[in-house]
C-alpha cells in the first residue's frame, strides 16, 4: 500500500474555476486505497435496495441448504473416508472435492453476491441457513426418538421384544414410554442436541463466526488459517463445524428459557401469581412492574380505569358549565371587567349568592324554584333590558337546571347501591335521592377562601376580616366564661390565629371542610385539647340498630365567616360536582368489581385455576382455596378505609379477604412515590423529600413544561408526527371522504380556543367517559410529577419565588400568563386528541358496517367499547402506563419514560389487533384467504398501515431526498459521521445545496413516532453493516448491534433528564457537554464560569424558541455564532420541526481530535492504571505485563483508526488535507501526526524510563521480583510487530503467539522472562517451521524477523 503525504500533488484543493466546471458535482481526488478518481454521484440505479437484499439472502439461503449437505460430504471425502466407498484419495488425484463443491455452488448461486451487500441481506442469509438446518436437526432427533418409542411399544404389544419373563423386558418398556412422554427440559434437550447437530451443516459458519471468534479464545474459536494441504484442511473445516455446533447447543438453553419465559408471560400472565413456583411468581412480580394492570386482575384494573374515565367527564361537565355562567354574568356586570366599582362588585357577589340559592333550593329531584327563577330573570332585565336580558336569564337557568339535573343523576348514583347481584346490608335505607337541596349543600357546596387561596403566596394569603376575628374571640370568651374559666381578649387572639394556621396547612385536595383543634378551656376535661371540625356525614345511626343515610349539621356560622366561606354558584357548581363525583364513581366502581367477582365465582368449575375464583372471600381460607396455598392473604378493611372515610358509602368489602397484592392495587399510589412526597419515612422522609423536591424535582419539571407545553415548534412537530398513528393503524387507506369526515368531527370536539356547541362537549365526554381522550403521554407524565413536586405545598421554588413573583405582575398580567399555560396546555392536549378521536370515527363506521355486511348484531354500547379498546391498545395512552414507569418520574433520570414505554406497548398492540382481524373465529386458525372473520381486510389494512409507517415511508424519503438531490450513498455514509450523536442510529434524510453543494440533514426519528420501536433494528443493521464494510464476521457487528440496541432502548429512562444533563455539564463534566462543547475551560476567570454555568442551566427552563430566533436572523442578515449564516427556508422548516443541519465535518473533526487525545491517555492507562494495570502495586507476572501491553496497544490501534476513519469521511465529504493540517494545529496537534494517520502509521505504546522506575519501585517495596524483566524482550518484540500494523487494515496480532505454553522445566507458570522449553526447541529444530515454536520463536517472529534478528531474540531468551 503507498503511502500518502500531505505534499501530494493530487491533494491540491480545487481552483474557483474547476469548481464551477464541477457544478454540484464533488470530486475529491485520490481514495486512501489509491483507487482512480472518481465523481461521488447518487447513483440509485446500482444500489441494492433492502428489499432486494433480503429476498436474495433467502433465496441464497435455501440455495446453501443442499451446499451444506455436499460440502460436509466432500470434507469428509477428503479426509479419507472416500475411500470406504472406492473413491480415489485426495492424495491420490490433485483435487479438493470440498474445493470443487464450493466452485459448483458458487455458479448456481447468483444471490449471495447481492445479499451480502447489505447487512440485511447478510442477516436473513445467516438466519435462513441457521433456522432451517437447526429446525431440520430438532425435527429429526424428535421424530427419531418418537419412532424408536413406537417401534418399542409396538413390539411389546406384540410379544417380540424378548422373552417376557426376561429382567430386561420392563426395562425396556419403560424407556419406550419415557421416550413417548418426553416433555419439558427432557424434550428440549433433543431438540437442542438435534438442533445442534443440524447447524453444523450451516456452510457459512466461518463467516457468521463464534462467540469464541468474538471475544478473540477459547475452545470455540475458529480457525481460519487455510492449509494447502486438502486433507488437513478437510479437519480444519469440519472441526470449525463441529465448535458452531457445540457452541449452539450450549446456547440453547438461554435461548429457550428466554423464549419460554416470554411465551409463559404471553399465555400465562393470569396464572403466575398464584402459581406454587416462586419462579414463576417471581416472573409475574417482575412484568407487573411494567403492566398497566400491575398485580391487579385485568377486571379490577379496567373497573379503576373506567372510574377516572367518569371522574373527567364530570370534571369536564362543571368546568363547561363554570364556563358557561361566567359568559352570561360578565354579560350582565360588564364593568366589573372593565374597572373596579365597589358597589358593582357587591351587587355582582350577591347576585352570585343569590344563583347559588336557586341552584340547591328545595328537593334536588324537582324543577328549579319558580320564585326565585323570577328574582333572577327580574334582576337581569333590570341591568340589561327586557329583549336582551330575558335571553341572557334563560340561558343561566338552563345552565343551573341542567347542573342541578346532573347533580340528581349523581346522587341517584351514589344512592342507588349494588347493582342486581350484591344487595347493601341489613337495616340500611335508601333514601339519599330524597334529601333536601340545602343538607346536600353542606357537603357539596361549602368553600372556603382560605383554601382557595393556599397557592397564592406568602405575600397574598387569605386574610379574615377584622369583624369574623372579633366574633370569633368573642365565641372563645363565652365559651371560656361558660365553663368558668375566663380569658383574656389577647389569649382569645392567639387561640383564634392558631386555627388559622392549623387550617391554611389543610390539603383541600383530601380535607374539604375545615378541621382544626382548639384548647380545651373545661377544667375538669381529661384531654387538653378539643377537636371540631366541618366534616359532614351522610351516616346517621337510628334506634334498633339500623343507619339512615342522610346530612347533618352545618358548622358554626361564626367559623365559616372567619374562613372566608364563599357563597358563588361558580364554585357549588365546580366543587359540588368534584365532591359528588368521587363519591358516585366510586359506588359504580364497587358495583362493577363485585359484580365481575361474583361472575367468577358463578363459573368455578374443578379445573378453573387459581386466581379466577373469584377475588374477595369471607375467610383466609376460602381465600386461599381461591388463590392457592401460597398466596398472602390479607383482610380488605385497612387497605380500602380512604375510600369511605366521608362516612357516605357503605364498605361492602369489609370484612373480606384477598391476596395482598389486589389489597395494594386499592391505594392508588406506590410506597415509592409517598416517599418522595415526604408522606412516609419520618421525620427525615419529609427532610430528604422537600431537599428532593426543591432541588431536583421542581427543576426537572420546570425543565419539561418548558420544552414541550411552552415550546410553539414543538406543538407543531407533536401535532403533525402524532399523524402516523393513523397511518400505523391502517386508517389513512379508508378513503378520503370517511377520513375528511372524521377529520372534520374531531376538529370540532377537541377542547380548546373556548366552548364547543353543546353536542360537541356530550360527544368529548363521551370519549372522555371511554377513556381515548385527555390522555396524552407527556401531558400525563408533567401532570404527576407536578404532584410529587407537591407545586403550591411548601415548595419553596414554586410557592416563595415563581408565584409571588407572578403575583406582583398585577392582576390583568398574573391572570394572562396563568390563562396563556392553561391555553398551551390544552392545545397540547387537543393535538392528542385529534388523531385518537379520528381513529375512533373511522374504526367505529367501518367496523359497523363489516359486522353488519356479516350479519353479526352488536349493540352500539359494545361497538363503542370495542373500538375505544382498540383506540387504547393502538395510540400512546397514560392511563395504561405501568406502575414502574410512572414511579421512575421522580428519579433524576430520563425524560417522559411514559411515551418509549407506550409506542412499545401500542407497537404490540397493532400486531396483536392484525392477528384478531386476520384470525378466524371458528378455527382459531391465521390463515388470511380461508379465514372467515369479517375484520379481514381491517387486518391487511393495519399490517399494511404499520409496515409502511416503520419501513416504507422512512426509507422511501432517505432514499428518494438522496435520488432528489443527487446524494451518493458514500456521501450519505460519510456525513452521518459528523451529525450530533443522538442522530447517529437516526434515520437521516440528506440534501445538497444546490449552489454551494454542501451537504445538509434533516433527522427523520425526531418526527418519526414509531422510531423508537425501530431504532434498535435500524442499530442492529447499521453495525452489520458496519462490519460488512470492514470485512468482519457477521456475529461480531450483529452483537454490537444488540448491545447498542439495547443502549438505545434504555436510553429514555436511564439517560440524564434535561436538567440534570446540565448539572452534569457543570458539576461532573467540569464544564463540557455531553458531546465535548466546551462551556468553559480552566483558565476562565471565576466571575464568567459562574455566569456561564448559570446562563447553561437556565436555557434548560427556558421554552424553545431558537427556530424563530434563527428564522429572524436568516431574514435580517444577522449571522449567528462564528460564520455561520442562517438560511431562510432551512430555518422556517425548522419551525416545523424539519430544520435542515449543515454537515459540518470541519466542527465535527475538532471534537474527534479531543476524543483522540483522550482516548490515547486511556489506551496508556490500560497498561499501568486501574485494577489489572501492571502498576496497581497488586503482584504481577511477566505474563500479565505482556497481556496488558497487549491490551493496550489494541486499543491504542483502534482509537487511531477510528480518527483515520473520520479524516477519510471527511475527505470523501470534500475537507482537503491544507484544511485538516489546519484543524490539526489548531488543536495543537502536529502536522506529523495527521500524516501518520493518513499513511496508516501505527507508533505504538512502549513503557517510558518512569514506567520502568516504578516497576523497580515496587519490586523493592514488595520484595517480589520484577515482572518487567521478565517481559521486556517480549515486548521490544510485540512493538516491532506493531510498528507494521497498517491502520487502513485490521489489527492482525494474536496474543497467544506472544505467550509460551510452558518453561524450561515444563512448569505452567510463566517464569520471570518468557522462555520457550528448550528441549523442545531441540527437538524442533528437526521439524518443519510450521510447528507452535520453531527454534524457541514464536510463529509471528519466525515470518517477520530477520536471520539477525532471530539470533538476537533467542539469545535474550538463553537459548542460542
Amino acid at each position: 500500500m503507498a503511502i500518502l503525504s500531505l505534499d501530494d500533488p493530487r491533494f491540491k484543493p480545487l481552483t474557483e474555476e474547476e469548481k464551477k466546471k464541477q457544478s454540484n458535482k464533488l470530486d475529491i481526488e485520490n481514495s486512501l486505497y489509491n483507487q482512480e478518481n472518481k465523481t461521488l454521484e447518487a447513483e440509485e440505479d446500482n444500489e441494492i435496495s433492502g428489499l432486494t437484499a433480503t429476498t436474495a439472502g433467502v433465496l441464497s439461503g435455501l440455495i446453501k441448504i443442499p451446499e451444506g449437505f455436499a460440502s460436509v460430504t466432500a470434507e469428509l471425502f477428503d479426509l479419507g473416508g472416500g475411500k470406504l466407498l472406492g473413491i480415489p484419495d485426495v492424495s491420490e488425484k490433485d483435487i479438493s472435492y470440498a474445493v470443487e463443491v464450493e466452485k459448483f455452488f458458487d455458479k448456481l448461486n447468483p444471490f449471495e453476491e447481492l445479499a451480502e451487500e447489505r447487512a440485511v441481506g447478510k442477516l436473513s442469509e445467516a438466519l435462513t441457513q441457521i433456522g432451517t438446518f437447526g429446525t431440520l436437526g430438532a425435527k429429526a432427533s424428535v421424530k427419531g426418538v418418537e419412532s424408536l418409542a413406537k417401534k418399542l411399544v409396538n413390539a411389546k404389544k406384540s410379544n417380540k421384544l424378548v422373552n417376557p419373563k426376561s429382567k430386561n423386558l420392563k426395562k425396556g418398556t419403560d424407556k419406550a414410554e419415557n421416550l413417548n412422554k418426553l416433555t419439558g427440559a427432557k424434550r428440549y434437550g433433543v431438540i437442542a442436541l438435534g438442533g445442534a447437530a443440524g447447524e453444523t451443516l450451516v456452510v457459512d459458519n466461518e463467516k457468521i463466526g463464534t462467540f469464541g471468534d468474538l471475544f478473540e479464545g477459547g475452545p470455540t474459536e475458529l480457525d481460519r488459517d487455510v492449509v494447502d494441504d486438502p486433507s488437513e484442511d478437510a479437519g480444519r473445516k469440519l472441526l470449525n463445524r463441529l465448535k458452531f455446533g457445540t457452541e449452539s447447543a450450549l446456547l440453547a438453553p438461554f435461548v429457550y428459557g428466554t423464549g419460554q419465559s416470554i411465551k409463559w408471560l404471553a399465555t400465562r400472565g393470569k396464572e403466575g401469581a398464584y402459581s406454587r413456583f416462586k419462579l414463576e411468581r417471581g416472573l409475574d412480580k417482575l412484568a407487573s412492574a411494567f403492566r398497566f394492570r400491575g398485580t391487579k386482575p385485568e377486571e379490577i384494573a379496567k373497573a379503576k380505569q373506567i372510574q377516572q374515565s367518569r371522574k373527567m367527564r364530570d370534571t369536564n361537565f362543571s368546568e363547561e358549565m363554570v364556563s358557561r355562567i361566567d359568559t352570561e354574568i360578565d354579560k350582565v356586570f360588564p364593568e366589573f371587567r372593565k374597572f373596579f366599582n365597589a358597589s358593582s362588585v357587591a351587587e355582582r357577589k350577591q347576585f352570585l349568592k343569590g344563583l347559588d340559592d336557586l341552584l340547591f333550593e328545595g328537593d334536588l329531584t324537582q324543577p328549579l324554584d319558580k320564585n326565585l327563577q323570577k328574582q333572577i330573570l327580574n334582576t337581569i332585565i333590570k341591568r340589561m333590558g327586557a329583549d336582551e336580558g330575558a335571553v341572557t336569564g334563560s340561558k343561566i337557568i338552563d345552565i343551573l337546571g341542567k347542573t342541578r339535573r346532573e347533580f340528581n343523576d349523581l346522587l341517584e348514583i351514589t344512592a342507588a347501591g349494588p347493582g342486581g347481584i350484591v344487595d347493601l346490608p341489613v337495616g340500611v335505607t335508601k333514601d339519599l335521592r330524597k334529601i333536601m337541596g340545602n343538607r346536600v349543600k353542606n357537603y357539596i357546596g361549602n368553600t372556603f377562601e382560605i383554601f382557595e387561596n393556599s397557592e397564592a403566596g406568602f405575600f397574598s394569603k387569605y386574610k379574615p376580616t377584622q369583624d369574623s376575628i372579633k366574633r370569633s374571640k368573642d365565641l372563645f370568651k363565652r365559651y371560656a366564661a361558660k365553663n368558668k374559666n375566663p380569658i383574656t381578649d389577647l389569649e382569645a387572639e392567639g387561640m383564634v390565629n392558631d386555627i388559622i394556621k392549623q387550617v391554611r396547612k389543610m390539603d383541600p385536595s383530601k380535607d374539604t371542610l375545615p378541621t382544626f383543634a382548639y384548647q380545651n378551656l373545661s377544667k375538669a376535661a381529661d384531654d387538653a385539647y378539643g377537636l371540631k371540625t366541618f366534616s359532614q356525614t351522610l351516616a346517621k345511626d337510628l334506634p334498633g340498630g339500623k343507619k339512615e343515610i342522610k346530612v347533618i349539621g352545618k358548622g358554626s356560622k361564626v367559623f365559616r365567616e372567619l374562613f372566608g366561606e364563599i357563597e358563588d354558584v361558580r364554585h357549588s357548581v365546580f366543587e359540588g360536582m368534584n365532591r359528588l363525583s368521587t363519591t358516585a364513581r366510586k359506588n359504580q366502581l364497587f358495583d362493577e368489581i363485585l359484580d365481575s367477582d361474583q361472575i367468577a365465582k358463578d363459573a368455578i368449575k374443578t379445573d378453573t385455576p387459581f386466581g379466577q375464583r373469584g377475588f374477595f372471600h369471607d375467610s383466609p381460607l376460602s381465600a386461599k382455596r381461591a388463590f392457592g396455598p401460597e398466596a398472602d392473604v390479607v383482610k380488605m378493611d385497612e387497605y380500602v378505609k380512604d375510600y369511605f372515610k366521608e362516612g357516605v358509602l357503605v364498605n361492602r368489602l369489609s370484612g373480606t379477604y384477598t391476596t395482598k397484592e389486589i389489597a395494594e392495587g386499592f391505594t392508588n399510589v406506590s410506597k415509592m412515590q409517598d416517599f418522595m412526597r415526604g408522606e412516609s419515612g419520618g421525620a427525615l422522609g419529609k427532610t430528604f423529600s422537600w431537599a428532593w423536591r426543591n432541588l431536583v424535582l421542581t427543576p426537572k419539571a420546570g425543565a419539561q413544561y418548558a420544552k414541550t407545553i411552552l415550546s410553539v415548534p414543538t406543538h407543531i412537530r407533536n401535532f403533525l408526527s402524532s399523524g402516523a398513528f393513523s397511518l400505523g393503524n391502517g386508517v389513512v387507506f379508508s378513503g378520503p371522504r370517511l377520513f375528511a369526515r372524521a377529520a372534520k368531527e374531531a376538529f370540532g370536539t377537541v377542547q380548546v380556543g373556548g366552548l364547543r356547541t353543546p353536542i360537541s362537549q356530550e360527544k368529548y365526554r363521551k370519549y372522555l367517559e371511554l377513556g381515548i381522550v385527555n390522555t396524552n403521554v407527556r401531558v400525563g407524565d408533567l401532570r404527576n410529577l407536578m404532584k410529587d413536586v407537591r407545586f403550591g405545598e411548601g415548595n419553596i421554588a414554586t410557592d416563595s419565588i415563581l408565584k409571588p413573583m407572578i403575583n406582583t405582575l398585577g392582576k390583568k398580567t398574573s391572570r394572562a400568563i396563568k390563562k396563556t399555560g392553561k391555553f398551551m396546555q390544552d392545545l397540547y392536549v387537543a393535538e392528542d386528541d385529534f388523531w385518537k378521536i379520528l381513529n375512533y370515527e373511522v374504526q367505529i363506521v367501518k367496523r359497523g358496517e363489516k359486522y353488519a355486511k356479516a350479519g353479526v348484531k352488536k349493540s352500539t354500547e359494545a361497538l363503542e367499547k370495542e373500538v375505544a379498546e382498540i383506540v387504547q391498545d393502538t395510540i400512546p395512552n397514560y392511563a395504561k402506563v405501568g406502575e414502574f414507569v410512572r414511579a421512575a418520574r421522580v428519579s433524576p433520570f430520563g425524560n417522559f419514560m411514559s411515551w418509549p414505554s407506550e409506542v412499545f406497548r401500542t407497537g404490540g398492540g397493532i400486531f396483536r389487533q392484525i392477528m384478531r382481524d386476520l384470525r378466524d373465529p371458528i378455527t382459531g386458525k391465521i390463515n388470511p384467504i380461508t379465514s372467515t372473520n369479517p375484520m379481514k381486510s381491517e387486518g391487511f389494512q393495519r399490517l399494511l398501515g404499520i409496515t409502511a409507517a416503520t419501513a416504507i415511508v422512512p426509507y422511501g424519503l432517505v432514499k428518494g431526498a438522496q435520488a432528489l438531490f443527487g446524494v451518493s450513498n458514500e456521501e450519505a455514509d460519510a456525513g452521518r459521521d459528523f451529525v450530533a450523536p443522538w442522530s447517529k442510529n437516526s434515520q437521516l434524510i440528506f440534501t445538497r445545496d444546490p449552489e454551494t453543494g454542501e451537504l445538509y440533514y434533516t433527522d427523520w426519528s425526531k418526527n418519526n413516532v414509531y422510531d423508537t420501536l425501530t431504532r434498535p433494528f435500524q442499530s442492529v443493521l447499521t453495525n452489520i453493516q458496519q462490519g460488512i464494510e470492514d470485512e468482519e464476521i457477521l456475529l461480531k457487528g450483529f452483537m454490537e448491534g444488540i448491545a447498542k440496541a439495547a443502549g438505545e432502548t434504555a436510553s429514555p429512562f436511564i439517560s440524564e433528564s434535561i436538567y440534570t444533563e446540565a448539572l452534569a455539564d457543570i458539576f461532573v463534566r467540569n464544564g463540557r457537554t455531553r458531546e465535548g462543547y466546551e462551556l468553559y475551560g480552566e483558565n476562565t476567570p471565576t466571575g464568567e464560569a459562574i455566569e456561564i454555568a448559570m446562563q447553561h442551566l437556565t436555557k434548560t427552563l427556558k421554552p424553545t424558541t431558537a427556530p424563530f430566533e434563527r428564522t429572524n436572523k436568516a431574514i435580517k442578515g444577522i449571522p449567528g455564532k462564528g460564520p455561520t449564516m442562517y438560511e431562510v427556508p432551512y430555518e422556517l422548516a425548522g419551525i416545523f420541526g424539519f430544520r435542515l443541519e449543515k454537515v459540518n465535518p470541519e466542527k465535527a473533526l475538532g471534537f474527534y481530535l479531543y476524543d483522540l487525545r483522550q482516548g490515547q491517555s486511556d489506551s496508556t492507562k490500560l497498561f499501568t492504571g486501574g485494577k489489572f494495570g501492571v502498576l496497581s502495586g497488586e503482584p504481577k507476572t511477566p505474563k500479565d505485563v505482556i497481556e496488558r501491553y497487549f491490551v493496550a496497544n489494541k486499543q491504542l490501534f483502534k482509537v487511531r483508526k477510528d480518527m483515520l476513519n473520520h479524516i477519510k469521511n471527511a475527505m470523501t465529504l470534500g475537507v482537503n488535507p491544507n484544511k485538516l493540517q489546519d484543524i490539526f494545529e489548531k488543536r495543537g496537534i502536529p502536522k506529523s501526526t495527521l500524516e501518520e494517520l493518513l499513511s496508516g502509521e501505527f507508533d505504538p505504546f512502549f513503557p517510558s524510563d518512569k514506567i520502568k522506575e516504578r516497576f523497580e519501585d515496587i519490586s523493592r517495596e514488595t520484595g517480589q521480583s520484577n515482572p518487567f524483566l521478565g517481559a521486556e524482550g517480549t515486548l521490544e518484540a510485540m512493538k516491532n510487530l506493531l510498528e507494521i500494523q497498517n491502520l487502513h487494515g485490521e489489527f492482525q496480532l494474536d496474543l497467544k503467539q506472544f505467550l509460551p505454553d510452558t518453561d524450561p522445566q515444563g512448569q505452567s507458570a510463566l517464569p520471570s522472562t518468557p522462555m520457550p522449553d528448550a528441549q523442545a526447541v531441540q527437538s524442533a529444530a528437526a521439524m518443519p517451521a510450521a510447528g507452535n515454536l520453531n527454534q524457541g520463536l514464536t510463529p509471528t517472529e519466525n515470518a517477520l524477523l530477520s536471520e539477525e534478528e532471530k539470533q538476537i531474540r533467542l539469545r535474550s531468551r538463553g537459548l542460542a
